[in-house]
């Protein structure tokens, strides 16, 4: 109720008032002057005073409460009574092939919305959701520019295919993940449970991300640029000796092994050096940047965005950097009966990778050797005054090799409906996503010669070399959708039947190319070649057809039920394996709707449970073999002059009965609201299970499909894939969040979520343990694997041998080589003989953990005050383990700054094994020495903001101008060693294995946000 008192008007009024809740007093409501930035808020009493025009438009906002507007006038006094925001459980969420009211939806699905993506200073999606959504795992793959987090909805969904979910962008699927810029995403929404994703049916067991673009605003014009920018370094490494500790280590071991140190010898000036090769490679205070604009318009019944995005980051390791060109045009028209909606995007994509394992050869080198910014250079002539040439060119000739790929996409989605009858719809959508990447990795011409000027052929490359791949991907999607809404009484119902076809094609060709001794190195095209291999390549197509129909039925809000059908077919098996049946189900009670509820402060509270049948089609490139296929490489030697012939033949054995993975989801869930929306909480407890996970099991040489090469060929030709294995998912996920704001304008947001997953193999077709993976060293060949696929544990835990100290005394080494091994010297790894059969072998293994967390939270404050504002996110893994394969490297090169302290006879009390070469039973990578504690805490990002409009005036036609500095990983608190804790690998068996992994960066960001 408002009381008006008439007064005469000047230029500017000064009117109070009271804020009220059904006559309580309202503490903290903003009331703001319509347009502006200028405002207050009510006091402990509710009260409020503000200066004025008679012109103005006061806005009341409240958290949890429905907004008011109430013109100035002649008014001096107001009487506001608030009334709570009933209908904030009628958001609207995507669920796939349509929307749901919030209070209705009886799955777990999260939405994330684009203010909190836009808060993260990322490139990518994944990145960008890191501890916001409950039961989504997100680690870097890489702190490569341009590398896309892993993302894992609720936890490991195969064990030889893609781990990855399912992504919708504007109703259309997409093969993988599609790279949008966050900044053209409108929301994000997450179907988790089985029931949610059940209708996309063969490939949703992993989950579903379901994109929505940005679209048009209606009835005004908005223009928003953004852009920002900064530094970034590597906060850690692995620790190396200097020259005088290399000398006093190198002096040790030739102690140690009766041979003399030859470095004065081969290099009399070493003692003059003190090199860092790491730091050589490195990039110091490495740029990023990102541009914005976005506009978007709407009048009448047309809605219309368009979106241009740049990115661009150099890397941290020379030779290594991304950038991305992304544009967007969306429209939407709504007129009567009939929508339409159209969104057109393109993307160029320009990245740079670093030369192939140069950590690992920078590690290698010795402190004494000459830097590389001295050596001795004309043109491709590189001259090397130590006597280590080969070992020197292994890091000096890739420093100049370049790995680039120029990636472009395209995509459309249309969308037309029309309303045939009341409650009646037909939709048409289709779809298509054309990707073309060429990668070109060039090897230049490398000539090395000595300190005597003499040519060294073994460390030198006369030739350049160019490798030059192509692929293209096309996705074409059709998709005919009914819907049916009808209501009566109390009685709510939606049907909605899909009918879609895909179709996607993949095409890969590749070509190796050597130039001539005598080439320039900046000619690098096919035609100065002088020598082309065979091309290699090929062409993948594969076709879906798949029908669904879900019914969504409500009574009173109260009790609620969904349940789906989908069948899907598909060319990838066989005719009688083409087709299956994909059914979900799920519940839901609003239990706050019932007439006994009599909770006050608890204004929602939603019971859930869910059960449904998924698949997994996606097992990597042509993974069935449900076909014989014919493939190139077995050349032979032919005719009188025995030339070699290019030769086809089948090299592995089909299986008509293979099919696709199949998954049971079950879930239980609850909602809760509190304190008029201040609070909500949300619990979930889940169990999958993966079944007829897709195995290779190894066939014995009797077979005849193993050829020449039988330890590098073995794995792919002496392998038949088979549907045999099982797996388990059981997890908790919660997430709480409260919003709030104080009598002082202080508004305050704080989220929290928490997950535990719990990940375990149960059967490999009577394989106890095998599929042996993660080698932690990209040069050395010759290293132990680390993971392991067994029943009971994780996938891919590791299985190492434990240790138990080293030998220090007489005694101890008399004991292990009356045991154990005779050869054994003091200093050496006692290794725990498990079996007792006196040798250690892989039998000896025993479970050490996994690179999967137990459990992971996350916590995001944000603060606001008087133009001000404040933001935080932090993100906790906890119990995950990580193999530190650079430190095993580095002692295994004798580099480690540890080895200054290893067992001698002058330091008889040393944890350090005795290190004398790289082959010592000391550094073997089965050992458990090199596993550590991968826990961790990350402050992921800091913001600290301040929006000028609130001093800039009206008049500018500026209604935002923030300014922001940031700061991405700014502090990380672990005990790991290594380069960083998170290591989410580049495939599931290198999950939490650390090679010299490209380390993620530190950034310091300064940016502003202008809106017109």
């Amino acid at each position: 109720m408002i009381f008006y008192t008439t007064i005469s008007l000047a230029q500017e009024v000064v009117v109070s008032g009271k804020v009220t809740d059904n006559g309580q007093p309202l503490p903290g409501v903003n009331v703001l002057v319509k347009g502006t930035a200028k405002g207050t808020v009510t006091d402990f009493d509710g009260n409020f005073s503000i200066n004025v025009l008679k012109e103005d438009v006061l806005v009341f906002n409240y958290i949890g409460y429905v907004p008011q507007e109430h013109a100035v006038g002649t008014t001096t006094n107001f009487d506001i009574s608030l009334k709570e925001d009933l209908e904030l459980l009628d958001e609207v969420v995507v669920v796939g092939y349509g929307t749901q009211k919030k209070k209705e939806v009886t799955g777990a699905v999260n939405n994330v919305g684009s203010e909190a993506l836009e808060k993260m200073p990322t490139p990518d999606l994944g990145t960008a959701l890191q501890g916001q959504v409950a039961g989504v795992n997100v680690q870097a793959s890489s702190g490569a520019p341009g590398a896309s987090a892993n993302i894992q909805i609720r936890g490991v969904g195969s064990i030889t295919g893609s781990t990855e979910p399912l992504y919708v962008v504007d109703g259309i699927p997409y093969q993988s993940n599609p790279n949008i810029a966050p900044s053209q995403i409108k929301s994000v929404d997450i179907l988790k449970d089985g029931a949610s994703a059940a209708i996309y049916g063969v490939r949703a067991s992993n989950g579903v991300i379901l994109i929505t673009t940005k679209t048009g605003d209606p009835g005004k014009v908005r223009v928003d640029f953004t852009a920002w920018g900064g530094v970034q370094n590597i906060t850690s490494g692995t620790p190396l000796m200097d020259t005088h500790q290399q000398f006093y280590y190198d002096q040790l071991r030739a102690d140690a092994t009766g041979i003399p140190s030859s470095v004065l010898s081969e290099n009399p000036r070493a003692l003059e050096n003190n090199s860092d090769f790491i730091g050589a490679i490195q990039n110091d205070n490495a740029a990023i940047q990102n541009y914005e604009l976005n506009v978007a318009s709407g009048k009448g019944d047309l809605q219309i965005n368009a979106n241009v995005n740049y990115f661009n980051q150099e890397g941290i390791i020379i030779n290594s950097g991304y950038d991305r060109l992304a544009t967007r045009l969306t429209g939407s028209m709504n007129k009567n009966k009939f929508k339409m909606f159209a969104s057109v995007g393109f993307q160029n994509e320009n990245t740079n990778s670093e030369p192939w394992a140069i950590y690992e050869r920078a590690i290698t080198q010795r402190p004494w050797s000459t830097p590389l910014e001295e050596l001795p250079t004309n043109g491709d002539i590189v001259q090397i005054p130590d006597q280590n040439e080969i070992t020197y060119s292994y890091l000096s000739g890739i420093m100049s090799n370049t790995d680039e790929t120029n990636t472009k996409r395209f995509n459309i989605a249309l969308s037309a409906s029309y309303e045939i009858l009341k409650g009646l719809t037909y939709q048409v959508r289709a779809g298509s996503n054309f990707l073309n990447s060429t990668r070109d990795r060039f090897q230049p011409k490398y000539t090395i010669i000595d300190a005597g000027g003499n040519y060294v052929p073994a460390a030198s490359r006369p030739q350049a070399r160019s490798n030059e791949d192509y692929t293209w991907n096309e996705r074409y999607t059709l998709e005919n959708i009914l819907t049916y809404n009808k209501s009566f009484g109390k009685h709510n119902l939606n049907f909605t039947g899909t009918y879609s076809l895909e179709q996607y094609t993949n095409r890969t060709t590749g070509l190796l190319m050597a130039f001539a001794e005598n080439g320039n190195n900046d000619i690098r095209v096919p035609g100065a070649a002088v020598s082309i291999s065979n091309p290699v390549g090929q062409i993948q197509e594969t076709a879906l057809v798949g029908m669904m129909g879900r019914l969504q039925y409500s009574y009173d809000s109260k009790y609620l039920l969904s349940v789906s059908l989908r069948r899907d077919g598909t060319s990838q098996f066989r005719t009688d394996n083409r087709f299956d049946v994909f059914p979900g189900v799920s519940l839901g009670w609003n239990v706050d709707q019932e007439d006994f509820w009599n909770v006050d402060f608890i204004s929602g509270l939603k019971l859930r449970a869910s059960y449904a049948e998924l698949g997994n089609n996606r097992v990597g490139s042509n993974p069935y073999i449900a076909s014989p296929v014919i493939e190139q490489g077995v050349n032979y030697l032919y005719g009188y002059n025995q030339e070699l012939t290019p030769g086809l033949a089948q090299r592995r054995f089909a299986n008509p009965n293979i099919s696709w993975e199949t998954a049971i989801a079950q879930n239980i869930g609850i909602d809760v609201t509190m304190w008029n929306d201040r609070v909500q909480f949300t619990a979930d407890v889940y169990r999958n299970q993966k079944q007829n996970m897709i195995l290779g099991q190894q066939l014995p040489l009797s077979a005849g499909a193993n050829v020449t090469r039988e330890n590098n060929e073995v794995e792919i030709y002496r392998t038949f894939t088979l549907n045999a294995g099982d797996m388990t998912n059981t997890g908790l996920e919660l997430a709480l969040n409260y919003k709030n704001q104080t009598e002082y304008g202080l508004n305050y947001n704080i989220g929290l979520t928490f997950t535990k997953n719990v990940n375990e193999v149960t059967n490999l077709n009577g394989v106890q343990r095998g599929y042996a993976g993660g080698r932690p060293s990209l040069t050395m060949g010759s290293m132990d694997y680390t993971t392991f696929m067994a029943v009971g544990h994780e996938a891919a835990s590791f299985f190492l041998v434990q240790t138990d100290g080293i030998i220090r005394t007489d005694e101890e080494l008399k004991e292990y080589q009356e045991t154990i091994n005779p050869t054994a010297r003091l200093g050496d790894v006692r290794y725990v003989d498990q079996d007792g059969d006196g040798e250690i072998t892989d039998n000896d293994r025993v479970y050490a953990g996994s690179g999967m967390p137990d459990f992971e939270s996350g916590i995001i404050a944000s603060l606001g005050y008087k133009g001000f504002d404040f933001f935080i996110q932090g993100y906790y893994s906890h119990g995950a383990k990580i193999y530190n394969g650079s430190r095993l490297f580095a002692y295994a090169q004798s580099r480690h700054t540890d080895l200054v302290g290893m067992w001698s006879p002058q330091n008889p009390t040393s944890d350090i094994p005795l290190v004398t070469y790289s082959q010592s039973e000391n550094v073997r990578s089965q050992s458990d020495l090199w596993l550590e504690d991968g826990t961790y805490f990350r402050i992921r990002t800091i913001t600290l903001g301040y929006d000028l409009s609130r001093v800039i005036g009206q008049e500018t036609g500026i209604s935002k101008a923030r300014v922001y500095v940031s700061a991405v990983n700014p502090f990380t608190f672990t005990k790991y060693r290594g380069y960083d804790p998170e290591v989410g690998g580049e495939n599931l068996a290198m999950r939490g294995v650390d090679r010299g992994n490209y380390p993620v960066s530190r950034q310091f960001l300064i940016g502003a946000q202008i809106s017109f």
